[in-house]
């Protein structure tokens, strides 16, 4: 009996430490099945704020359409975007030397960072001429905020805030007429000295007809309606449009329509590049169309 005791207590002892050894690797294995949790959930994390990120810096220059910011709202999403990259942490630190509509503008299409940089100390140039490559190609991208003319003042404003409405017909005089001398910081203060610059409003409609009149083109305006803007088109005539808030601008905005292939209208947006370099169907483009006006020389 004494002999079963010591074989029981022995029988038992081992159990207990293979019962121990069990539990260590019991806990071991849950450790480890947390660890992997954990770092499963940091990396989606991690995955999700560099996607975030990304998104952040080409805020509303795809697909995105611009967004309304004023106030402190503005300033916040600055702070946020400025933590994410250098040149923006600048402007932040030296938000009271910009306009808030800068601002605003430089949030909704970041392709306007080298320009709203140098806005401090900028000085307006006097005329300023084309390069070869624009004077000789067909419609060339005229940007408003181009630093050769973007800083000159415009109203109230500057060129690189208001002025599409010149942009736009400063892109169709240089290549109806041929004339490389009419760019937008000419063609912003022809229509300033005419009265085509309303206070308040920006562009009056005046300067895409009697205004581009009195530089040499004829304008007509068109009805909306999609075969109408193809057969100006097809006849050889470019497209101003003025367009209401949408995919372009938080406000009004003129574009400029100069071809068609099978998936869409092909454009130039004098505020940004993305938008011009894609294809725009014409129910995209209609809803937001306020007026239009085909040109000849």
């Amino acid at each position: 009996m004494t002999q079963y005791r010591k074989v029981y207590r022995k029988r038992k002892k081992i159990r207990k430490k293979r019962l121990a050894v069990f539990r260590r690797i019991f806990i071991f294995v849950c450790m480890a099945a947390v660890l992997v949790s954990v770092l499963r959930t940091a990396g989606n994390f991690l995955r999700t704020f560099l996607s975030e990120t990304e998104n952040l810096r080409t805020a509303a220059v795809s697909t995105e359409r611009p967004v309304v910011r004023k106030g402190s709202g503005l300033y916040y999403d600055l702070e946020q975007y400025a933590a994410l990259h250098p040149a923006a942490a600048k402007i932040y630190e030296n938000k009271d030397l910009y306009p808030e509509k800068l601002i605003a503008a430089y949030l909704n299409n970041p392709e306007m960072e080298d320009f709203i940089t140098g806005y401090p100390d900028a000085v307006p140039g006097n005329a300023q001429s084309l390069s070869p490559e624009e004077a000789g190609s067909r419609f060339p991208l005229l940007l408003q905020w181009d630093k050769r003319w973007g800083y000159n003042s415009y109203g109230e404003s500057i060129i690189g805030l208001s002025g599409c409405g010149p942009s736009c017909l400063s892109m169709v005089l240089v290549t109806l007429l041929n004339d490389a001398s009419m760019t937008p910081d000419q063609v912003a203060q022809f229509s300033e000295s005419q009265g085509y610059y309303v206070s308040g409003s920006g562009t009056s409609w005046s300067l895409m007809t009697h205004g581009a009149a009195a530089l040499g083109l004829t304008a007509r305006e068109l009805p909306l309606d999609e075969s109408v803007i193809k057969n100006a088109l097809d006849a050889g005539e470019p497209v101003i449009c003025s367009m209401g808030a949408g995919d372009f601008t938080t406000e009004g905005h003129f574009i400029l329509i100069y071809d068609y292939d099978e998936q869409g209208f092909i454009l130039n947006d004098p505020n940004c590049i993305s938008r011009s370099g894609r294809t725009w169907t014409y129910d995209e483009l209609a809803g937001q169309i306020k007026n239009l006006w085909a040109y000849r020389r």
